[in-house]
């Protein structure tokens, strides 16, 4: 049925597409969903301290004896150091922001991400199938430690020489994230406009490259953007926004008509919510956010200054300061759930492939 199976072979799935962790928007519903028909299923847990962590993962195998994965952020973005009063022009500039929404004071940098040490060690315990990660190598020593309970590691990479570096530190699959993909870039080794490379150069680079299977994301959204990345040299597909109109996710509903009501041009690359590059669609924050770039703290504070503001204003209906993380295939973002999504992706994909061998 697929012309590389390597991948499914690795992850014991039936299908190669993978549903990206989204962190903030994953629920166990949607991992389960993606993971009972067929794909990977996986749960964005850099943000979710070890305990709850624990409870979604029972959670989630609760709800499907298929493999899934659990993504963290490796762990050198975790800590952030603030001189004194460092936050104070962006607390202040929030301030106005927060008063037109009256959304009370604005709050303090805090910690959001990890510890990594702690969320490993859950899942590790949990004996979770299959470990990715973001952000670049996580630990050599914790890579062994997924290795030796019989897990799987996955990690994203931006260029040939981000997936040359985490092959050797054993990672088992490459996700190429193209410049297309919706959310944080991945880059880690290169400053990160070195790493925005489009996801059809990118992918039969990264697999000219590397020996260990390649995943491509970016931009795919459907049957013909799965063929493509297998006639790229992909084993699989990585799809985030494909994922985002279905009813088993988390994200406010504001967002999701951003997602179904999206046009091609509408995301923006932008470091206004969280401090670090990542592919959005443009509101009224980002707009007014150009003009204070200097103003944005390092992540992840810029993400914990913001989060009441994020909060009042999707609570609010309002999508002029919410963190709408979105590719720039969302246009084609269906409404379904996901279970349905994937099987009508896989007959899609019979049907385009018999059509190619027709005309061949």
């Amino acid at each position: 049925m697929w012309p590389k199976t390597e991948l499914i072979d690795l992850l014991k799935i039936r299908h190669p597409i993978i549903q990206a962790p989204m962190a903030g928007a994953c629920t166990p519903e949607l991992v389960a969903a993606v993971s009972n028909a067929g794909g990977l299923g996986s749960y964005g847990g850099a943000a979710t301290p070890p305990a709850k962590l624990r409870s979604l993962i029972r959670q989630i195998r609760e709800l499907t004896d298929q493999p899934f994965a659990v993504n963290l952020f490796a762990p050198a973005v975790e800590a952030y150091e603030l001189a004194p009063g460092q936050h104070s022009p962006m607390s202040e500039l929030l301030m106005m922001w927060h008063n037109e929404l009256d959304a009370g004071p604005v709050p303090e940098p805090i910690p959001i991400v990890g510890p990594f040490l702690e969320q490993f060690t859950v899942l590790l315990e949990e004996k979770i199938p299959v470990f990715s990660f973001h952000f670049g190598p996580a630990p050599i020593e914790a890579i062994r430690e997924i290795h030796a309970i019989g897990s799987i590691v996955l990690a994203s990479a931006t260029t040939t020489g981000e997936a040359k570096a985490l092959v050797e530190a054993g990672v088992d699959v490459i996700i190429a994230q193209g410049f297309e993909a919706g959310g944080h870039r991945g880059t880690f080794a290169v400053p990160y406009e070195n790493g925005l490379i489009g996801t059809a150069a990118l992918v039969p680079q990264v697999a000219n490259t590397v020996s260990v299977p390649v995943v491509a994301a970016g931009g795919i959204m459907d049957a013909r953007g799965i063929v493509a990345a297998f006639a790229l040299g992909a084993s699989g597909v990585q799809m985030g926004t494909a994922f985002l109109a279905c009813p088993e996710n988390n994200i406010p509903e504001v967002y999701r008509q951003a997602v179904l009501n999206c046009k091609d041009e509408d995301t923006v690359i932008t470091e206004a919510f969280s401090g670090r590059p990542a592919r959005a669609i443009r509101n009224r924050f980002i707009r007014e956010m150009e003009n204070h770039t200097d103003k944005v703290l390092p992540f992840p504070a810029q993400m914990s200054i913001g989060r009441v503001l994020r909060q009042t204003s999707a609570q609010k209906s309002n999508p002029d300061f919410v963190s709408m993380w979105a590719g720039q295939g969302a246009a084609l973002a269906e409404a379904l759930p996901a279970g349905e999504l994937i099987q009508k992706m896989i007959q899609e994909f019979l049907a385009v492939t018999a059509s190619l061998q027709v005309k061949s």
